[in-house]
């Protein structure tokens, strides 16, 4: 973040210098007390549970000179420079959106049920092959994570890739004035999150939030074989419609394509260019993430070569798809969380590296906040299982019913968590198996690898 004085922190949050200097500048925002260092302005946010308040002075102890407060009955450092607003988030929320505009770049906004993470990932690495690109770090995709990934835009950045996540309706909306996206994505519509929305109808609209700041000349990039994003071609939109997809015919679509242990191979057309991408990565669900990224890529003037590079560059976010080897053993670890979308394409990526008559191990947990659909969607994926998986560990009370959906189509064995499956494993595991571990991030299923590696194998 390029400096900021006190000065225009106050015009922008219209805040009230409660004391100290306002000829200083700041050069970044903070909210972690502990990561704050001399030049940052720390923004106590006050949650459910905590109060950043509290945390004021261990900011200062670590450097920060400048602070935000929504409390001015509070003990300050005498050498801290304060800032009295009405809403500290809100502040935070407008400078975000002020650094943000500093910038005439183009912004891409990515949400979806499944396969956001990868596609802004694997968007930023082709991008990046030509520009140099700001994407969203970790799970900062969130109401509070969004603005941080803002303050990070600088004057040499060329182009931004926000990943934008939601777990009600409206989440999107209180940042999309933030993003002020040229491009929104949207992957699919599935059923994350549908205990707190009730219907997928609802979380379309939940994902159609992305859309709201477009333009006429923005374009809303979605999905055309997903039954729900199928619709916005049909509705009155202010902005440009484009698709992408297998089924038929899309502004970029994937076909002759295929998936072995090697990764996929696919022929992809987007206007005049007809062209053969390869991916390092298994499962007909990559190709998806994929067509977003080379058809961004086309858009944006790659050529074949910087977007084949890009994609080469890829590399998984922690817990999500990534497959390695612990000795003799092969490991999918897709931990990080999970949907029946997403736990059926993972079973895909399982037999796909199966074929060579090595034994599949399917560990596979709970899928939460899936409300009255949870039972029949882990009934589901246990069905779905069958000839995927050689033999089944079940994990949690709903990993139950996952094996009972396998209906004894191998071996199967149920555990109530992580640990339980980690010692099962260690008990039927063989050299050269193939292991796939997917569940709900609250499952804590990563844990699992640590008994592979004690393992030995």
């Amino acid at each position: 973040m390029e400096s900021i004085s006190i000065d225009e922190i106050l015009h922008i949050t219209q805040g009230e210098l409660f004391q100290g200097n306002r000829s200083m500048a700041i050069a970044n925002v903070a909210i972690d007390s502990r990561k704050t260092t001399g030049n940052d302005l720390y923004v106590p946010i006050i949650g459910e549970t905590n109060n950043g308040h509290n945390y004021i002075s261990q900011a200062f102890l670590n450097g920060s000179r400048a602070c935000l407060t929504e409390e001015r009955n509070h003990s300050f450092p005498a050498e801290m420079t304060v800032i009295q607003v009405a809403s500290t988030l809100a502040a935070m929320k407008a400078l975000a959106g002020f650094n943000r505009h500093r910038y005439s770049i183009p912004v891409i906004a990515i949400t979806g049920s499944s396969g956001k993470t990868t596609t802004k990932d694997l968007v930023a690495s082709v991008l990046s092959q030509r520009y140099r690109t700001l994407k969203t770090e970790g799970n900062f995709n969130n109401e509070y994570g969004i603005p941080q990934t803002l303050f990070n835009l600088e004057a040499d950045h060329q182009m931004a890739v926000i990943e934008m996540g939601m777990d009600h309706l409206g989440d999107i909306s209180k940042s999309i004035a933030l993003v002020d996206p040229d491009i929104s994505v949207i992957t699919n519509v599935g059923l994350s999150h549908i205990e707190r929305l009730k219907s997928q109808e609802n979380i379309y609209r939940a994902k159609k939030e992305i859309l709201q700041r477009l333009t006429s000349d923005g374009i809303a990039y979605v999905n055309g074989d997903d039954a729900f994003l199928k619709k916005i071609n049909n509705e009155k939109n202010q902005f440009q419609v484009k698709t992408f997809g297998l089924q038929g015919e899309h502004s970029v679509t994937a076909f002759n394509y295929s998936t072995s242990q090697a990764g996929l191979e696919m022929q992809v057309k987007w206007e005049h260019r007809n062209e053969v991408f390869t991916f390092n990565y298994p499962g007909e669900h990559n190709i998806y993430n994929c067509l977003v990224a080379i058809g961004l890529g086309y858009f944006y003037d790659l050529t074949q070569s910087e977007i084949q590079q890009g994609l080469n560059a890829f590399v998984p976010s922690g817990n999500r798809m990534d497959i390695f080897t612990i000795g003799e053993i092969k490991v999918i670890n897709d931990s990080y969380n999970a949907n029946p979308d997403a736990m059926r394409a993972s079973l895909d990526v399982l037999d796909t590296l199966g074929r060579d008559n090595k034994r599949k191990i399917a560990i596979l947990g709970d899928m939460l906040e899936m409300g009255d659909f949870g039972p029949a969607a882990h009934l589901e994926v246990g069905n779905y299982a069958k000839g995927k998986a050689d033999i089944l560990i079940g994990v949690g009370p709903l990993g139950q019913l996952i094996c009972q959906g396998y209906d004894n189509a191998g071996p199967v064995y149920q555990v109530p968590d992580a640990r339980s499956a980690g010692v099962c494993l260690k008990e039927i595991v063989r050299p050269e198996d193939i292991i796939l571990i997917k569940a709900s991030r609250g499952m804590g299923l990563e844990r699992v690898i640590d008994f592979i590696k004690e393992g030995g194998c």
